[in-house]
């Protein structure tokens, strides 16, 4: 039934339908579809040319038009099952730059290959990363892995995008110059016929970042680089150089086979052209495709998010970009993935629409349909100077912007890692900068204090209501009692450090006392009798930390403390029992549910352990007498009162119950007790004999989601509202008296939790 209710009506349907046939929704889509599509068709050509150069270089036709079917391919099957209506995916930088060295070694490893097994073994590779890519995030979103794996270490991130613009940035000199940029070849390309061949497009694409900074309009993109198109054929012109002969200087892109089609699908013909030794041997890079995507995703779902104001289901995108990589392989596509820039572009449009995403296809038809016939006329500092563009902006961001962002141990990483994917490949450097994440992070973590509060007992104390006699006591000898609440997760950086602590207040004693025989200065240390350990903010700990309890056990055997643990959870108890750093049942050892309980155990220990001065009295008579009354005060003021003999877990009163009556214990224990979204009990307060409950209710405050319970069998005297009245008007004294007590047991307690919280600061 519930299901049913949650389906949209055939009116909502009905008017979703009308909203998207609207004119302006018609436009916007048409407007923001082919900008965005036109961005994808330009980079689709530049990734082929940086995928198919060098010895791949003949087959560039073939490589445009998997990038091309690559991009509209995924672009539609992203458009339709994105929950974010207008997202825009296609082929990224950075997973096409390990996909450029992929095809490179492949290159190389099949040099005396037929040219045909090469392209093939080449395009099965590229495919098989898109399909082991697609099938990845789709498990992931079908297992609703998004949340799990959404955060990634910041300088890893930094590293990461770095490593990509460096990588696209060699990869700009591979595209104008048709030779990589090493140390060796760095002297030839300041020779004056390599020259010609960068230098421009190192213009056009300072130029590019230039006109993209200074307008944000959409249309600046791909109007500055038909602009920079423009500015390379006047050249020609000018300097009278025919596009046959800039062709054979290695301006323009070409010559290409007159047959060569387009676009080659994925057949059963292809098998025995395929080298799977050679595609074996680039497993490394094949998942390292896989990483950088997911890591890619991550990325770029948490800026869209930031962008739109809204947060997208990371494990429902994974799907969607997954189904779209599934598509992308079987047409013998490589792998896409959100794209930021082009998603943002339809944000600002104001096209977050589905139709966009279908608009956007129409570019990669038209340019299939176009054949080959047109690349012989593409310049190749154009197409290089837009991943050059892409990479001196990744370059810019991360190594010059990032230093005034990030401190020097991340922004070093951030380089290591850039060298790292340089020197070594792109895995091992991203992997070295999870290392150096994870290094830093402990020693940054070790260096926090694991323990959050530390106080003695003779500051702070449980929740019971102890007699004036038993305070003073408590006083005197509470700081026999160190407590320490930990937090975080206890490893071996942070868990020598707690046993250290406890070491040295528990040779305290000694060295005072060392002290005092010298003549030094300084007061005296009480002895250390118990050390509470609260749990409830811990997180995890580590066989160090079984290890560091261990020897805390031994110190309290050698030192003659009790140690005592509160708010343990089964798994850390069971860890600590196996590592021997628990002792239940032992006489060095205590395990309470909570601090408030513990502390109550060691109080009670102190208290038990010392004689009382005085006897206790026994009636209510002689308890009011005691404390604000006089004696014949006392008995005149129990004639107002009402006895009731209550047995244990018995409720005085209920959470939220309206019930304005005052009660006095004479004798047992009472506790108050607030009731947990969880269904346990946390105690505030434990008051014994001549305590007043109640006086909140009592003066017509809001009910507290409290409840108050006997502990024991005890025996209580109740003051009704009424009975209060007739006593303010036969004898105020009694009344104001109370009131006066009452108003002296507020201000005490606001004094005890101030002293506490300023022990605590």
């Amino acid at each position: 039934m519930q299901s049913f209710l949650n389906r949209p009506s055939s009116t909502s349907v009905l008017q979703r339908l009308q909203a998207e046939v609207q004119p302006q929704v018609w436009l916007s889509s048409l407007a923001a579809g082919l900008v965005t599509g036109i961005i994808g068709v330009i980079r689709a050509i530049s990734y082929a040319s940086l995928i198919f150069s060098g010895a791949l270089a003949m087959h560039l036709p073939t490589g445009l038009g998997m990038t091309v079917v690559s991009t509209g391919i995924t672009i539609a099957v992203v458009a339709l099952t994105s929950t974010l209506p207008g997202i825009i995916a296609t082929p990224l930088a950075a997973p096409t730059t390990i996909v450029a060295l992929m095809a490179a070694a492949i290159a190389r490893e099949m040099d005396s290959a037929a040219p045909g097994d090469m392209l093939t073994t080449v395009l099965i590779a590229i495919a098989l990363s898109a399909l082991l890519t697609g099938s990845m995030l789709l498990l992931l979103g079908l297992l609703r892995q998004g949340e799990r794996i959404r955060f990634v270490p910041y300088p890893v991130i930094g590293g990461f995008m770095a490593g990509t613009g460096w990588l696209l940035t060699k990869g700009f000199f591979q595209v104008a110059t048709d030779g990589p940029l090493t140390w060796s070849s760095l002297l030839e390309f300041w020779q004056p016929e390599m020259l010609w061949r960068w230098l421009p497009g190192l213009g056009f694409a300072i130029a590019l970042l230039i006109a993209t900074r200074r307008w944000k309009q959409f249309w600046v993109m791909p109007a500055t680089l038909f602009a920079c198109a423009a500015c390379f054929f006047v050249g020609l012109a000018i300097a009278d150089i025919p596009l046959d002969q800039a062709r054979a200087a290695g301006l323009l892109l070409g010559p290409f086979p007159d047959s060569q089609q387009l676009w080659q699908p994925l057949t059963p013909t292809m098998l025995p052209h395929i080298h799977w030794a050679a595609i074996a041997h680039q497993t490394g890079s094949l998942l390292t495709v896989m990483f950088v995507s997911l890591l890619s995703l991550l990325l770029s779902n948490s800026s869209i998010e930031l962008v739109v104001g809204r947060d997208l289901n990371l494990s429902s995108e994974m799907k969607a970009v997954g189904l779209a990589n599934i598509a992308s392989g079987l047409s013998g596509g490589m792998a896409g993935n959100q794209a930021l820039p082009s998603t943002l572009l339809v944000h600002d449009i104001g096209a977050n629409h589905r139709l966009t995403g279908l608009v956007a296809v129409a570019p990669s038809v038209a340019v299939l349909a176009l054949g080959s016939s047109f690349l012989s006329y593409l310049p190749k500092v154009v197409l290089g100077s837009l991943l050059l563009y892409l990479g001196l902006s990744l370059l810019w961001q991360w190594l010059y912007q990032a230093y005034f962002k990030l401190p020097l141990s991340d922004y070093l990483t951030v380089w290591i890692t850039l060298v790292l994917i340089d020197a070594v490949g792109f895995l091992q450097g991203v992997g070295m900068g999870f290392v150096i994440t994870v290094v830093l992070f402990m020693v940054r973590y070790s260096q926090v204090d694991v323990a959050k509060q530390v106080f003695s007992g003779a500051t702070s104390r449980s929740n019971v209501e102890r007699s004036p006699t038993e305070e003073a006591l408590l006083s005197q000898r509470g700081g026999q009692i160190y407590a320490l609440e930990l937090q975080g997760f206890l490893f071996f950086g942070t868990a020598n450090y707690l046993l250290t602590k406890v070491r040295d207040r528990a040779i305290a004693p000694r060295a005072s006392a060392e002290a005092a025989a010298t003549g030094s200065d300084g007061a005296a240390v009480e002895p250390l009798r118990y050390v509470v350990i609260d749990f409830r903010q811990v997180s995890g700990l580590d066989s160090s930390a079984v290890l560091t309890f261990n020897k805390i056990l031994k110190l309290a055997r050698k030192h003659d403390f009790t140690l005592v643990l509160t708010n343990l959870l089964p798994e850390f108890e069971a860890a600590l029992k196996q590592g021997q750093g628990l002792d239940v049942g032992g006489d060095r050892c205590q395990v309470w549910p909570d601090i408030d309980r513990g502390l109550e155990w060691c109080e009670g220990q102190i208290l038990g352990n010392t004689a009382p001065t005085s006897e206790i009295p026994t009636s209510l008579a002689d308890l009011l007498s005691n404390l604000f009354l006089t004696a014949d005060q006392a008995n005149q003021f129990v004639t107002y009162l009402k006895h009731h003999s209550l047995p244990a877990q018995h409720y005085i009163f209920q959470p939220g119950e309206r019930r304005p009556e005052l009660y006095f214990i004479e004798s047992g224990q009472v506790s108050v007790l607030l009731e947990l979204e969880d269904g346990r009990t946390k105690r505030l307060q434990t008051c014994s004999a001549g305590h007043l409950l109640g006086e909140m209710r009592f003066f017509n405050k809001p009910p507290l989601s409290s409840s108050v319970i006997t502990d024991t069998p005890s025996q209580l005297y109740s003051l009704s509202q009424e009975n209060f009245q007739r006593m303010q008007q036969d004898a105020p004294d009694l009344a104001h008296a109370l009131q006066r007590h009452i108003v002296e047991i507020l201000c005490e307690s606001l004094v005890r939790r101030g002293e506490q919280l300023r022990v605590m600061q």
